[in-house]
């Protein structure tokens, strides 16, 4: 027997009574009613017209029309079809049913059983109060038959014609036959309604249990899936059974491929469980799919069942190959911090001694007469000194800490100021030409003495790699982007270029490409780069030239303080 379907509603709320009936419930009605009017009402009037009883026949002949009717505008309207309508529609149907019996010899017909069948459906279907009402028009018309059929009420000729009044049982018979079909018809609303409305709830709570456990299972996938680490669980026999998102981007495999696999094959650890089943932190390397190498750090523990006993394996891993390639750094960088601290303090000290000896040798060059050859010693050493303390200068320069104090800057003046001069110097043989790129004024938020630093290393540096003269490109540029306008300044020379692996260390301390460098000016520029919170890219082709760019991205906004007053 089909039930109607339920609407889920949110856990907690008590399913509505009765529900509007769905599709099937609508089809199992209207096929119900279709048997009764076409197996049952069709060749009972077919039988009338027969025995010469036309117009009783005709009235059988017509009956099967209300219930087709009911059908079609059940199945019309569809889950529009409101309960109180449902019920309208079991009224009618039990008047049908009524007008069958009467029209077939009331008590005694042979059609009586078929006064349960309004009373079934509007059980099950609306329920225990649809089920009474239908009972109650079922019951008042038993008794008014039965009423007229006795002659206890006047009716008309046409009504009591096709009551048989002949056979009729003794009356004391005749009551406890009205008393007991009475009775089942309420005791039937009443029990089958009752059951359909108890399996009515129990489905709808069924449903609203099912929706809460696929939200909670989606729930739980998507935690799963958004874990920042990698996530492999195993049965008891160490079979993987789950390896969520993480996993899969970290190893580079996919989940489908992976499950049901021993997790050794998945991710090889170097040791497992200890024996007291405690969680275990292991670091290994790992080899990917597509060859690369990373460092993994990996927690087991045991997945423990509802008894407490062992049911798997719990793997989390995350990559660790940035964090350790941070600390390396960042224990390198504290190593030669600690050595540059000492280093400036050692430098500092030679400049001392350093700038006695200087000015004792200039006076001496000054006060003696010396011979040719004794001049150009103290010449040599005189200018041997001046570049040693350029050195310590530059050294220091790099090593002590530098205060970045931005003010507003139009760069492109600067840019053009810085290749007026370098113009000037860069006259005579292997001439080099300056051209500055800066058509309109480029505003920006800069230390403008250690840009113009920055300007001056990395110009002379494209001059001395012109020795036989060229063209030293000097550019400037306000990129937009969404912080703002960023700073672009670019210096191309047409020189001798480097390779790939001098580009690589070009900015390390003391790595210098020409005779006479200290191997400080890049480095330098690098590091003022870096405090303006912007980087330094290099293009080079041997033979063709160097193309230096500094990017610097318009600084941050500080959020401004708003000092709140305190009344005394």
């Amino acid at each position: 027997m089909a039930m109607p379907q339920m609407v889920p509603v949110p856990p907690g709320t008590p399913a509505p009574w009765p529900p509007r009936p769905g599709g099937p419930a609508l089809v199992w009605l209207a096929g119900l009613r279709a048997l009764v009017a076409v197996a049952l009402l069709a060749p009972l009037a077919a039988f009338t017209a027969g025995q010469g009883q036309l117009s009783q026949a005709a009235w059988l002949a017509l009956l099967p029309l209300a219930p087709l009717a009911n059908s079609a505008l059940g199945l019309l309207l569809g889950p529009r079809l409101s309960p109180r309508g449902l019920t309208l529609q079991f009224l009618a149907d039990a008047l049908v049913v009524l007008a069958v019996v009467w029209s077939t010899g009331g008590l005694l017909s042979a059609y009586t059983p078929l006064m349960l069948l309004p009373v079934l459906a509007a059980s099950v279907l609306g329920g225990r109060r649809a089920g009474m009402r239908a009972a109650g028009v079922l019951g008042t018309g038993v008794v008014v038959l039965s009423a007229v059929q006795y002659g206890w009420l006047p009716a008309p000729t046409a009504l009591r014609d096709p009551l048989q009044v002949a056979l009729l049982p003794p009356l004391p018979l005749a009551a406890y036959t009205l008393a007991a079909n009475v009775g089942g018809f309420v005791a039937t609303a009443l029990l089958v309604g009752h059951l359909s409305e108890s399996l009515s709830r129990t489905g709808a709570d069924l449903a609203r249990a099912t929706t809460s456990l696929a939200d909670l299972t989606t729930l739980s996938q998507r935690v799963i899936d958004s874990m920042t680490g990698g996530l492999i669980v195993t049965d008891a026999h160490g079979g993987v059974v789950l390896f969520n998102r993480t996993a899969e981007t970290i190893t580079g495999r996919r989940a489908e491929d992976v499950l049901g696999e021993p997790v050794d094959r998945v991710l090889p650890l170097p040791a497992g469980e200890s024996d007291g089943g405690i969680p275990v932190r292991l670091e290994c390397s790992f080899t990917r799919v597509d060859g690369s190498v990373i460092e993994l750090g990996a927690t087991v523990a045991p997945l423990l069942g509802g008894g407490g006993q062992r049911a798997g394996q719990l793997v989390t891993f995350q990559d660790l190959t940035l964090i350790k390639q941070r600390e390396a750094e960042r224990q390198r960088q504290e190593r030669l911090a600690a050595v540059g601290e000492m280093a400036a303090g050692i430098a500092h000290e030679i400049r001392n001694p350093l700038a006695s000896m200087s000015g004792s040798i200039q006076l001496l060059r000054h006060e003696l007469t010396l011979r040719d050859d004794q001049a150009t010693l103290l010449d040599i050493v005189m200018r041997e000194s001046q570049r040693l303390n350029d050195i310590i200068k530059n050294f220091l320069s790099y090593a002590g800490p530098q205060r970045v104090s931005r003010s507003r800057v139009d760069v492109a003046c600067l840019v053009t100021e810085v290749g007026a001069l370098l113009q000037q110097q860069a006259q005579g043989p292997g001439a080099v030409t300056i051209r500055v790129d800066a058509p309109a004024p480029v505003f920006h938020d800069v230390d403008e003495a250690q840009l113009r630093q920055v300007l001056w290393n990395l110009a002379t540096n494209g001059i001395k790699a012109m020795p036989e003269g060229g063209v030293l490109h000097l550019g400037v540029a306000a990129v937009p982007d969404a912080g703002g306008a960023s700073l672009q300044v670019s210096v191309r020379d047409e020189g001798v270029g480097m390779a790939p692996a001098d580009i690589e260390r070009m900015f390390q301390p003391f790595q210098s490409g020409f005779r006479q460098g200290s191997g400080l000016g890049l480095a330098i520029v690098r590091r003022i780069v870096t405090d303006h919170g912007g980087r330094v890219s290099v293009r080079s082709t041997p033979g063709a030239g160097t193309e230096v760019t500094v990017s610097l991205p318009a600084p941050v906004a500080r959020p401004q303080i708003v000092p709140i007053l305190r009344s005394a």
